[in-house]
C-alpha cells in the first residue's frame, strides 16, 4: 500500500507528458533537497522500506508529484525502476504506469536541454512566442535553438 497519498492522476498524466513541466528544476523545491545524509535513504536494498522519517518528508513535499512524475518518465524508457520516488515504490510505480496508460516522451529527447524541447516543441506546432515564454527565453533565442541541428 502506497505510504503517501496518490497524486491527483490527470495532473499527474499531464506531467508525465509535458516537457516543459518535467525540465523544470523541481529537485531544488524537494523536501530532501537538503538532507545531511543525502538521497541514499531513498535508494534502499531490495525488498526494504526508506526510514520513516525519509517518507515523513515525502508526504510534506510541495513537489512529490513532479518527482514521481520523473521516475515514471525515465522508468518508461528503460523499463528499469528502483528507488523511492515521490514517496512511491517501484512496484506500485508500475501499477500506476499501467493504470494511467502514460503516453512519454521520445527516448532521444533530451528534456534538460532547451534547444532539443525548442526544436520537440516547435514540431508540435507551439509558436515561437509560446516556446519563448515556456521555456523562459526571448524569442530571438528560441530561433537560435531552432537553427543549431539536432545533435
Amino acid at each position: 500500500m502506497n505510504p503517501i497519498p496518490l497524486a491527483d492522476e490527470p495532473r499527474l498524466a499531464a506531467l508525465v507528458s509535458n516537457p516543459i513541466a518535467m525540465s523544470c528544476r523541481w529537485e531544488e523545491r524537494a523536501a530532501c533537497a537538503h538532507l545531511s545524509s543525502g538521497i541514499d535513504a531513498y535508494f534502499p536494498d531490495d525488498g526494504e522500506l526508506p526510514p520513516a522519517d525519509a517518507m515523513a518528508l515525502c508526504r510534506s513535499c510541495p513537489v512529490a508529484a513532479e518527482c514521481l512524475a520523473t521516475a515514471l518518465v525515465h522508468e518508461s524508457q528503460d523499463s528499469y525502476r528502483f528507488g523511492w520516488w515521490g514517496g512511491v515504490g517501484p512496484d506500485e510505480r508500475q501499477q500506476i504506469a499501467k493504470r494511467l496508460g502514460i503516453q512519454t516522451l521520445p527516448a532521444e529527447l533530451d528534456i534538460r536541454e532547451p534547444a532539443d524541447l525548442a526544436r520537440y516543441l516547435r514540431s508540435h506546432e507551439h509558436t515561437i512566442t509560446s516556446i519563448a515564454a515556456l521555456l523562459g527565453c526571448t524569442e530571438r533565442t528560441v530561433y537560435r535553438y531552432l537553427a543549431d541541428p539536432a545533435a
